[in-house]
Order: C-alpha cells, then structure tokens, then sequence
C-alpha cells in the first residue's frame, strides 16, 4: 500500500482482469497485431476481453466528460483496447486537451500507461508534433507537489526509449534528485541511469558527479543502492573511490547495498588486480553478516578471487554455517554443490571442518544426507578425524534404532547410507573397525537384505584383512547364525566358517551351532510324513483337506542374479496356515524352528550345497572331530541330498546334488570307509583343491576391485578437470594487456573467446567446429511431408533437459501464395505441447521457421504427429497435408552413471516391470556387440566406476563415446577374458534417466559354433515407460547394424 501524499489521497489499484509479465504468446491463442510502438517495446501486456471495440468517436465522448470517474472509466477502456492490438490515433489530442489536466489521481496514474504504450512517431519514424505538448505534461508532472506523482512519472520516462522527448525533461529529472522524498530520489536516481546506459554519458556530463554528492548524503537504503548500482555501472573509478572511504561503514549498511559492494569487488578485481587487497578486506568484514545472501555472495566471492588459506577458510565457515542454520533443503542443496567444489580445490583446508558439515546430517533429507557423505568421506577423512567421524556414525546409527524413528519415511535407506559410510571409514582402520563391528553384527538378522548383505561384506573384508579379529567374529556369527534370515547372508557366513576356522575349539562350536539351527533331524518332506500317517482304509474327506493345509508349504523359486552375472535359484519359504500350531503339538521341543531350516525345507538349493561344503570343510580341518558330530553332520548332508533331488528344480544331475555328492564322499572316505580308486583320487583332488586356499586368493583381488570401485574411497583425491592449451595457442600475459573501459563485461577477462575470435587463425577452427555442428543437426533433420506437398515441411528436434524445441522449416512449394499457413501437433506419450506455431503467410517459393515447445514428463516413448493447414486465393476450403510420425529419442533422456553389484541386485529383485528381447543381430563378435548396444542405449558395466577428467568440448554431458566404452570393456578384466574364452558371456548393465528412473538391463549372449550370436536381453525398471522404451531402443539398433564387426 502506497503512503499518503501531503496533497491527494493515494494511489488505488487497477481493477485489471490479469497482468502477464511475459511476450505476446503468453495469452495463451494467437497474438493480436500490436502497435508499433508494443512491438519495438513492450513493457507492459494485460489480458483483456475486449469483444466489440467501441468507436473512436464513443471513447472520445467518455472522455470529454467533466466527470473524473468516467474519463477514468474511458481511459482504462482505451489502454486495455490498445495493448491488445486497437488503435486509435485520433484520441491522442482529445486526451491532450481533456485529460491531461485532470488532477484525479486514478487518472494520473492510467495516464502514465497510456504514455507508455501509444505511438510516439509516425510512419517514417519521425517523432509526432503533440509529442511537444505530452513533453511539457510530463515536464508538470515531474514538478509536481505530490511526490507519488513526481515518482511515477520519473518511472516512465525509465522507459522511455526516445531521446528528443527526454531532452527537455533532463534538467527537471536531475533537480529530483535532490527531493525531500525519498521515493522521487529513488526513481530520479534510476531515470538518471536509464538515460546514461541508454543514450551515454555525455548526454548528462554532470551525472556522476550528482549521484557521488548524493551518495555521500543519503539516508534512505534504497536509494542509496540504486546511486551506487548508478556509479558501478557508469563510473567506476567513482564507485571504488567511495567504497574506500566508506569502508568501516559498510558492515552496517543494509544487505541490498552490500550486495551492490560485492558487484563492484568482483568487477574491479578482475579488471584491475592491483586493488584487490584493499577490496577483499571489505569482503572479509561482511562475511559475518547476519544477512544469509550477503555471507553467500561473499563466500562465493572469496572462493572466486582469492586461494589464499585463510579466505578460503572463511568462505567455508560461510557456506556451513548456511548449511546448518538453514532449514531450506533446496539451499542446503545449492550450498553443498558450492562446497563439492570447494573440495576438488582445497582439501586441507576443509579437513577442519569435516565434522560441522557432518551436522547437517540431521536434515531429514535423504538427498542432503547423501551428498554430506559424498563431501565428507573419502578424501576429507584422515587419520586425524577418522575417530570422530566414526563415533558421530555409531551414533547416527543408533538412532536410526530408536521407536521415534522407526515409522519416519526413508529411516531404512538412512541405515543403509550409514552402515556403508562404517563400512567404508573403518576398512582400512583396525582400531575403529573393532568399535564397530560387534553393533553392525546385530543388523545381520535385519529382515533388510541390504542391510544384512552390507555387514556381511564389512565383515568378510575384515576377516580376510586382519587375522587377529577372525575369532572373536567368527564365534560371534556362530551365536547369530539360527536368527538370519535372508539365505544370500547364509551363504556368505557359512562360506567364511569353512575358509578361516582354524581352531578345534571354533570348528565344533560352528558345527554345533550349524546343527542345532537344523535340529529337528531328519529333514524328511512333509508329504511322505503325512503319506505314512494316513490311516488303511478310507479317510473322511475333512481329514485330507486338514492334512494338505497343514503339511504343504507354500515355496516361490525366483531367478537371481549371481555375482558373475550369471542366473541362480533363490527359494523363499512362507509358512502354511496351522503350521505353528503342528509344529507345537508335535515337538515338545521349545522354540520355533530356525530361518535356516526352513529355507532348505523349501528348496534352496544353493543354500543345501553351500551348507553340506562348509559342514565338510569344517570336519576335515582337524582330526580330532567327534564321532556323533561326525555321523549327524552326514545324516545332514545325506537328507539334504534327498530334497535336492527330490525338488522340481533338482535331480540328480544338478549342480547342488552333485555338490552334495561329493561331500558325503569326502566323510565316508575321511571315516576309513573302502573306496574304489577313482572316488580316491577325485577326493585328494577336492581336497588339494581346498587345501590350496585358492578362494582366498580370489577373495583378495575381488575386495581390491571392490576397493577401486568404492563408492567413497578413503584418501582418494577429487579429479580436477583440468584446462587443456594446445601448443599453437598464443600465451595470454596478464600484465600486458591493455586495461579496458569500466563497461568491460565482467567474465571477458577470464574468457579467452574473444581473444581467440580477434585472431584470423581461429577462423579456419570456428568454421570447422560449425560445419561440425551444421552435419549433426542435419544428421537429426527428419522429413515430415514428401517433396511434391504444396507445403514441404521439415523437422529438428532439440532437446533442453526437461524440455523440447521442435524447429519447423515450411517452404512454399507452389506459384501460388499461401495464407494461413499453420502447423498443428498432438502428441501420444508424457509429451505436453506448451507453444503451438504461429500461422504464416507464404509467397511463392518462400521459406519460414516456426517453432513449438513440448514439455517432457517422463523416460517414455513419445511420438509426434500432425497435419498442416493452408489457404488459398483461388480455394474456398482450407487444404491439408498429413505429417509423418516423429519418434523422440530415449538416448537424449539416459544419462551414463554408475552402481555397486549390491545395490544392482537389490533393484533387480524390486523391480516389477521387465522386458525381455532376443538377440538377433548380424554382428558375430560378442565384444563388438557389447559396444554396440552400450554406447547407443548409454549403459554402463556394473560394479566399477569410470572418472573422466573432462568432458570434450561440444560432446553433451552424459554421453557414451566409443573411447568411453572401450575402456569399460579393457578395464573389467573378468568380461574381456569371457569374452575372448568363453562362448557364453553374461554381463549387467546400468544406466539413469534425466528424471531419476532406473535402467537395469542384463545380456547374456551365446556364441553358437556357425558363429552367430544368441541369447537374450533382460530389462527392469521400477515404471513399465522406460523399460518398454529401452527394449524398443535395443531391438532397433541390433537390426540396423549391417555385416558383423571383425
């Protein structure tokens, strides 16, 4: 609400239907024909209704009244009917005469949009004569007695793009400077620079001077802002002159004049380096503002134009105390970015302040969590913090524990960020790993397979590192091992219980806590169990029902993928109705039995193998093993034999039977038992094979690759991306070159461009980088009407992120000219079209360029389709050419990124929505094929991270180049050796949409022995768009390659 002026009631507020700050497109239809003067300047666009425009000579008798009320009534009317395409050049003189002299305030005010918007010249771009009569009206007004008048119209004549106009008018405008009021000072201030920045400097030769005189005199903030924004821009020699005397003073100011200081410290530092010492005092003063944008822009500052420690110290103070006081995630996001940066440059500095930007740790933000970690481990942890980073972990960790935080949304995933965080602070130190290990050690009987799988591989990777811990972890799994519950958690404890047990003590211990999960004993199926239970003769029908409800377990084999990439098996066992209740009146035992038991009940058949290996490790490693032990364990292995064999997905020739097989050889020969010669040597066999140690050997270089692809690598420096200078370029000396004017734009000094643009060497490397960038977007041209249309239409299809620019070239194919001509589009998918082309007019053989923009929701195939419309002359009826479909391409929505196997397999077994596409390609080489579907569908390998110093110039981010994918293939020595021994080669492959969708993809491929490649691809994603879209991209580009890659 404006303040009262001393002589008239304030300002009221227009009753406008809606204002639109935006171009003439923005009302939604076709744009209106403008004047002349909204077309060359439009500042102002209000939507109006206008229906049946009244006449000039109506509107000049509304006018005309003595009644304020309806003049302001007629010139409402009249603005709004010309700013949406009326004219009525006649009613300028009435509105001179009538109006103009009117003291109403509402009509004032109306006034100045009328000046605003009507034409000030005529056709041949003279200036109109009533324009000298509009001069001396506005000439009143700017000495007017009411301040808000005397402002308003110092705020038009900004806009004012006319010089003869604002000729006469300087004088009036300079004397407001000096007005008691501090809005007309305000405005007069910006008019002032309006006129200088529009017309130069020597229009008002006087100006600076003025506004220093102001500055040094002024007390309202704003207007003290704009003065100096005035001299900042125009003088700047002034400006710092004034910073530097005012330079005690300048933490006191107001936030939007230290903002303004900030401007000109950048400036001046970039132009003349020599002041920068005394200029970055001034920065260093305001960084402990209390204003958060100020400590922002002076932290950005510091960063930007000094490397000194003790600046860069500063700004990081800054940016965490931003981080922790503000509770705004977006800008907690944006500062941690600016931090991120910080980092790649001065690591030693921000190692002091690793634990205040753990604090922001509790944001309940899980992607602020996220990228906290990001920046804190890996190469700000060192043995100086390492104790305290741990510690402030554990204690994360325990409250993800407590009853507060169990039903807060992303509690589970904070875990898991947690629990690989300790994973990966305390694997390369042993004192903190043993702080840790016995409370990561509860999480082993999580129901979170992710959670259970990351603190079985922390503690696999401590065993097979620090010997003097295997014990005291190992018995501790054996105490756990009944209460696990996810059978790859089982596999990988029983898997390490027969590599590193060692002591006699230790191996019975294991192998009675292994037994008593599985007691009671036999494990026998439960429909022989019933079968021998049924009664001779016949049996009530009820009496079957009750037994085949209470003895059939419900069991659901899935397929997995294993860690090579290749398929598993993988049972889950859910417990049948009334099963507790059978299992409490049969056994008198207590307790309920193990998750153990009851996944090798249901037919886990790589936990029965896995099982029967470590029993038969364990039971060889020493000699002294116990008889009844010895004889349970094999009346174990011998029932597991038989419900591998029994199950629909065993027999007798599976890999787990066989497995099972061979273990009950090893304790029947290990008993003295007689053996034939064969079963000998295939038991020292196994046996040389075991006693070799060869698995931990494979353990070692699996965690080294796992320690290169850790997702935060302690120690590890942060790439740089380094500026590349080739030997023909010209060495830029600083202190040589020429000081420019106070207008110099404020990045051209750090911007070569234009130094490279001035030599006549750069021409030949200009014009090849454009004929570069001319043969792409022709490459991407697609023809949307045949070249006998009257109207030949083609297409390019831009991509912006989230949005598309769809260009359309229109030519003129006939000797006629053709009206109307418009383009229109629909679209199928989570396509939105926001701008629709404008209709044309054609002449013979004319070409034009249209444009539409589309909004993009989701990674989904889109298409593009439409007709374009013309008239003619000589027609009665509109004519129509259909176009052809337009197809968008995913590659522009997939992003090359990186994943752990762990988490590929976790997403894999969540993901509901796959497709499945059979090879059928005429390319004969597997490494080839790999190429070739990686870099056009912009997936990469699994389980290892690729770094790029820096990306090419003119190649988009996120984009797979040959080169890129060569070197995946050369550096994931497992795939390479497959691919050039094996004639089967399985290899998982991840990728990530602009709009945070998941991609996983798994190719196995088969060599056949005629050379032709078969097999499959597999996609999940999480929404059934992009995995249907991904398989559609797949089964192209496998077609349209021609003749196989030798």
């Amino acid at each position: 609400s404006s303040p009262r002026g001393p002589r008239g009631a304030p300002f009221q507020p227009l009753p406008f239907s809606r204002v639109v700050a935006a171009g003439p497109g923005a009302l939604g239809g076709r744009a209106p024909a403008m004047s002349a003067e909204t077309e060359k300047h439009c500042t102002v666009l209000i939507f109006y209704d206008k229906g049946v425009p009244p006449t000039s000579d109506e509107l000049a008798k509304r006018l005309e009244s003595k009644k304020d009320d309806v003049k302001a009534g007629a010139l409402q009317d009249l603005v709004l009917l010309m700013i949406n395409g009326e004219s009525y050049p006649k009613l300028l003189m009435t509105i001179i005469k009538y109006v103009v002299a009117s003291s109403d305030h509402r009509v004032k005010k109306l006034l100045m949009l009328y000046w605003e918007i009507v034409d000030k010249c005529k056709e041949n771009g003279d200036l109109k004569e009533e324009m000298i009569l509009v001069c001396n009206a506005l000439r009143n007004d700017l000495m007017h007695a009411n301040e808000y008048i005397r402002g308003s119209t110092l705020r038009l004549l900004c806009k004012m793009k006319y010089y003869r106009i604002l000729e006469p008018l300087k004088e009036a405008v300079l004397r407001n400077l000096s007005h008691r009021h501090s809005y007309v000072r305000r405005n007069a201030v910006m008019c002032v620079y309006s006129i200088v920045k529009s017309f130069g400097i020597d229009q008002l030769p006087e100006a600076a001077e003025d506004i220093e005189q102001l500055l040094l005199v002024e007390g309202d903030l704003s207007t003290k802002r704009n003065a100096f924004l005035m001299l900042l821009n125009c003088d700047q020699d002034r400006a710092v002159k004034y910073v530097l005397s005012m330079q005690d003073q300048v933490s006191t100011m107001g936030d939007i004049f230290q903002l303004s200081v900030l401007e000109l410290v950048r400036k001046v530092c970039r132009s003349s380096p020599a002041q920068k010492g005394r200029l970055l005092r001034i920065v260093f003063d305001l960084a402990a503002s209390s204003s958060t944008a100020v400590s922002y822009d002076c932290a950005s500052s510091l960063v930007s134009l000094s490397s000194s420690p003790l600046a860069i110290h500063q700004a990081t103070q800054a940016y965490v105390t931003l981080l922790t006081e503000q509770s705004d995630n977006n800008v907690k996001l944006i500062v941690l970015d600016r931090l991120q940066e910080v980092q790649k440059h001065h690591k030693q500095i921000m190692e002091g302040m690793v634990m205040d930007i753990f604090r922001a740790l509790s944001c309940p933000s899980l992607d602020v969590r996220k990228k906290v970690m990001d920046i804190c481990l890996g190469s700000l942890v060192s043995p100086r913090n390492i104790k305290d980073v741990v510690a402030l972990l554990k204690k994360e960790v325990i409250k993800t524990l407590n009853y507060e935080a169990q039903g807060v949304e992303g509690n589970i995933e904070y875990r898991r960020l947690l629990i690989r965080a300790l994973h990966a602070c305390t694997s390369q130190h042993v004192d903190q790993a043993q702080s840790v290990m016995f409370l990561l050690m509860d999480f082993l009987t999580e129901s979170d397979q992710t959670t259970s799988s990351e603190v079985i591989m922390f503690l696999r990777e401590l065993i097979a590192n620090y010997p003097n811990l295997r014990v005291q972890i190992l018995q501790r799994l054996s105490e756990s091992l009944t209460d696990v519950q996810q059978c790859r958690v089982l596999r990988g404890c029983l898997w390490l219980f027969g590599e590193y047990c060692e002591e006699q003590d230790l191996i019975v211990q294991v192998v009675e806590a292994l037994l008593a999960g599985l007691r009671p004993l036999p494990l026998e199926m439960k429909e022989k169990e019933a079968s021998k239970k049924e009664p001779a003769g016949g049996s009530s029908r009820e009496g079957e029902k009750k037994s085949q409800t209470t003895s059939t377990a419900k069991v659901t084999t899935r397929t997995v993928v294993l860690a090579d990439g290749t398929y598993g098996t993988e049972s889950v066992y859910e417990k049948p109705e009334g099963e507790e209740e059978t299992v409490e009146t049969k056994d008198t035992t207590p307790g309920k039995k193990s998750h153990i038991r009851s996944l090798l009940m249901g037919g886990d058949l790589l936990l029965s193998a896995m099982v029967g290996v470590s029993m038969t490790k364990l039971i060889l490693k020493t000699t002294s093993f116990p008889d009844a032990l010895r004889n349970e364990c094999l009346l174990v292995l011998v029932n597991l034999y038989k419900l591998v064999r029994a199950h629909s997905c065993g027999g007798e020739r599976c890999d787990s039977a066989v497995r099972l097989t061979q273990c009950i050889r090893l304790l029947v020969g290990n008993c003295g038992s007689p053996l034939a010669e064969s079963h000998l040597a295939a038991n020292e066999l196994i046996k040389a094979e075991w006693a070799s140690k060869g698995g931990r050997s494979q353990l070692a270089k699996v965690l080294e690759l796992a320690a290169q692809n850790s997702e935060w690598a302690l120690g590890a420096e942060v790439e740089v991306e380094e500026k590349s200078v080739g030997p023909d370029q010209c060495i830029n000396f600083w202190q040589l070159r020429e000081r420019k004017g106070a207008g110099i734009a404020a990045g051209a000094i750090d911007d070569d461009d234009d130094f490279h643009a001035a030599r006549g060497a750069s021409i030949a490397t200009q014009a090849a980088a454009d004929g570069a960038l001319f043969a792409e977007r022709l490459a991407k041209v697609q023809q949307m009407t045949g070249l006998a249309d009257p109207v030949y239409v083609e297409a390019f299809l831009q991509v912006h992120s989230f949005d598309l620019v769809l260009e359309l070239l229109m030519i003129n194919r006939t000797q006629d000219t053709l009206q109307n001509v418009l383009v229109e589009l629909s679209t199928q998918g989570d396509l939105k079209l926001v701008d629709r082309p404008a209709a044309v007019t054609l002449a013979p053989g004319q070409q034009t360029m249209v444009h539409a923009s589309i909004k993009v929701a989701s990674t989904e195939t889109g298409i593009i389709f439409g007709y374009v419309t013309y008239e003619k002359k000589s027609a009665a009826d509109k004519e129509v050419s259909v176009l052809n479909e337009l197809h968008v391409d995913i590659l522009d929505f997939i992003e090359r990124s990186w994943i752990g196997e762990l988490a590929f397999r976790t997403m894999w077994s969540e993901f509901e929505w796959e497709n499945k596409i059979n090879i059928n390609t005429s390319i004969n080489e597997v490494g080839a094929f790999l190429e070739h579907i990686m870099q056009n569908t912009n997936m990469s390998i699994v389980g290892r991270s690729y770094k790029k110093t820096a990306t090419p110039k003119g190649q988009k981010k996120g984009k797979l180049t040959t080169e890129d994918v060569q070197e995946m293939l050369r550096e994931a020595v497992g795939i390479k050796k497959l691919i050039e021994t094996s004639s089967f080669v399985a290899v998982n492959l991840y990728a990530k949409s602009i709009f945070g969708e998941d991609a996983l993809a798994n190719i196995s491929i088969e060599r056949m022995p005629d050379g032709k490649l078969t097999g499959s691809v597999r996609i999940r994603s999480r929404t059934q768009g992009i995995a249907l879209t991904l398989g559609d991209r797949i089964t192209i580009v496998q077609r349209g390659v021609k003749g196989g890659k030798k």
